[in-house]
């Protein structure tokens, strides 16, 4: 199994109905296999010289190798933010069935 076989895209959103609105836009599209709209958080970030302190939800992809840059993009063009935070990273390890599931899902 290749490392490259599956990518955890993780972002946030200022808001659940945002963070929902776009994780069923990049399912439905064939963009992520699988979205996950977490609990919520608060970010602390250093923004115009100050420590900004922001109620956020987190959003997470799982991404095929394929239509990382395509999901990437339309994640940028849906986003909310000026700037999001938007990380992507090779998944080690997944289990041969869950693989197979995200394969056969139609894209």
């Amino acid at each position: 199994m290749n490392p490259a076989d599956l990518y955890v895209v993780a972002t946030t959103f200022p808001d659940r109905e945002a963070a929902e609105r776009v994780a069923a836009l990049l399912v439905d599209a064939g963009l992520a296999v699988c979205a996950q709209v977490g609990a919520d958080l608060v970010s602390f970030y250093r923004w115009e010289g100050k420590v900004a302190r922001t109620p956020e939800v987190a959003l997470v992809l799982k991404v095929l190798p394929d239509r990382l840059d395509l999901c990437l993009g339309d994640l940028r063009q849906q986003h909310p933010y000026d700037v999001p935070q938007i990380a992507a990273w090779a998944v080690d390890h997944v289990s041969r069935e869950y693989l197979d599931w995200a394969r056969g899902e139609p894209r």
